[in-house]
Parts: C-alpha cells; sequence; structure tokens
C-alpha cells in the first residue's frame, strides 16, 4: 500500500498482523522487504508496519534532494526519516502509542523520533548503533570513517571494505551477508544502495548529536539490543555507551547486525519479549 506524507510523497508500506503497531525502520538495505520474516513472526503479537525508507525501493519522493542534503553535516534526509515515522504512527495507531524497532542508521531514526516526542512511543527498540557521537574517542572513528566513505565516493570501492572490516570490524556472518567477504561478488543492487547511503546517510546520521538525558527520563521505553553473532563490531560498542549514559542494560538478540534476516524466529521471539516485557 501507499501511504501519503504533507508534502505529497508517497511512502511504499506494508501491513501485517494484529495488535499493538510495531513499525520497523531499515538501516542502509533501505527496503522493508528486509523485515518480511520477521514481521511473519512478529505478527501474532502487533500490527506490523514495514516500509521503504526514502531514496530506497519503491517509496517516491515528491521533491528532489537539495544539494546541501550531501554534506557532511546536513539534517534534512534525517528530519525527513523521522517525520515520516509520526506520519506511519498517526495513520495506523492515531490514538495510541506505538512501538519502533529501528536497525543500524534506522536506529538513529529511531531515536530522534522518540527524542523529539517520546510520549508518542510506547517502546523504541534501538538495534546496533552506528551512531559516532557517543564514543570517547575524541572523534577519531567520525574522522576515519569520513575520509574512508570520500574514498569510496572517489570510486576506490575498496575502501567500504576498509571501513567494515578494519574500522568497523564486522563479523563473519554479516560480512557474507553485506558482500563484504573475501570471496564475495559485487551486487550492483546493492552498491547502488551503498552509494545512497554512503552519500547521504553515513556522516549525516552517525554524526547525529542526541539528548540522552530524555532518554534517561523514560528509560523503561527504551530498549538496546545487540546480536549474539556481532560480538566486536562497532555498532555494539555503541549501544553500550548509550546503555551506560542512560543506565539501560543492553539485551542480546539472535543473529547478527542483521540478524532480523539471518535467524528471524529468534530474532522475532526476543524482541517480542523485550517489547511486552512490563507492558
Amino acid at each position: 500500500m501507499q501511504v501519503q506524507t504533507p508534502d505529497h510523497s508517497q511512502l511504499n508500506v506494508t501491513r501485517v498482523g494484529e495488535g499493538p503497531v510495531l513499525i520497523l525502520i531499515p538501516g542502509a538495505n533501505g527496503t522493508g522487504d528486509i523485515f518480511t520474516q520477521t514481521a511473519a513472526i512478529l505478527k501474532a503479537h502487533f500490527t506490523v508496519i514495514t516500509y521503504d525508507r526514502r531514496g530506497y525501493g519503491q517509496t517516491v519522493v515528491a521533491n528532489p534532494l537539495p544539494a546541501e542534503a550531501k554534506q557532511p553535516d546536513s539534517d534534512y534526509r534525517i528530519n525527513a526519516d523521522v517525520d515520516d515515522i509520526f506520519t506511519l504512527a498517526d495513520t495506523f495507531s492515531p490514538n495510541q502509542p506505538v512501538n519502533i524497532m529501528g536497525s543500524s542508521s534506522g536506529s538513529i531514526v529511531a531515536a530522534k523520533a522518540f527524542e523529539r516526542q517520546p510520549d508518542r512511543f510506547a517502546k523504541v527498540a534501538i538495534h546496533e548503533s552506528p551512531l559516532t557521537t557517543v564514543l570517547d574517542d575524541d572523534g577519531e572513528t567520525k574522522k576515519m570513517s569520513g575520509a574512508l566513505v570520500q574514498e569510496a565516493l572517489n570510486g576506490h570501492f575498496e575502501a567500504i571494505s576498509d571501513l567494515f572490516v578494519n574500522t568497523m570490524h564486522i563479523q563473519p556472518l554479516d560480512a557474507q551477508m553485506m558482500g563484504l567477504a573475501a570471496d564475495s561478488k559485487p551486487d550492483p543492487a546493492k552498491m547502488q544502495a551503498m552509494r545512497f547511503w554512503l552519500e547521504y546517510e553515513s556522516a549525516q546520521y552517525t554524526g547525529q548529536v542526541i539528548d540522552w538525558h530524555i532518554f534517561a527520563q523514560h528509560r523503561d521505553q527504551v530498549i538496546l539490543l545487540n546480536g549474539t553473532d556481532s560480538v566486536g563490531f562497532l555498532p555494539q560498542t555503541v549501544n553500550q555507551a548509550i546503555g551506560k549514559e542512560i543506565g539501560v542494560p543492553i539485551t542480546s538478540i539472535p543473529g547478527g547486525h542483521l540478524g532480523y534476516a539471518q535467524k528471524p524466529e529468534g530474532f522475532a521471539q526476543a524482541l517480542t519479549n523485550a517489547l511486552l516485557r512490563h507492558v
């Protein structure tokens, strides 16, 4: 189905199940179909909303991106992504708080939405966030990542492997699925989505500054998820830093950074348990 936004864009949306609304926000993949197997299990307890974020899949964006959206400190796209979360919430649950789960870049969208209006959400689940601003490293990770991203955009695509393997320490299960393993062959469709992410999200999203005091004040609504198969990956360190900042423990969830696609049954069960805890 298509859901129209206030700026007349058309979000490509899938709805399954019955119960409290749960919006799943994809990361660099960008399309909601990556959650299909997990949503098929979650639908026993929730009305599950998956969708293609702007710039990905079959979502149609009404207005072209302004030139400033490419700037590393631009908020243009993430603000639009956050607006879309509220559009989906108002469409499918106008009178009740909704649950959201964002993975990777999608977790930053989820965090910014929660920061804007925490009472609109029953629970927010942050799965392996790549935020760099929460790390206590004087901005070194941000600078190193930015340099590698620029190399990749200049045509040196081996820099993508360098970023994920040597800087972020991606684990084998995820490397294989993301086409970053040593024996992987380039997938043109994945490369196109990856280039869009590198150009418009890698710096702009991971460099967001979050008011963690808001999360600490609403810590009973916050869930931090780290995969059992991605131990050592940089986003796990980020989630641990967030947990320390706001006083929320890490919840382990089956699979790696793409656990919802790798081990959907275990991922869905662990997410269900976390969302329904203390309800």
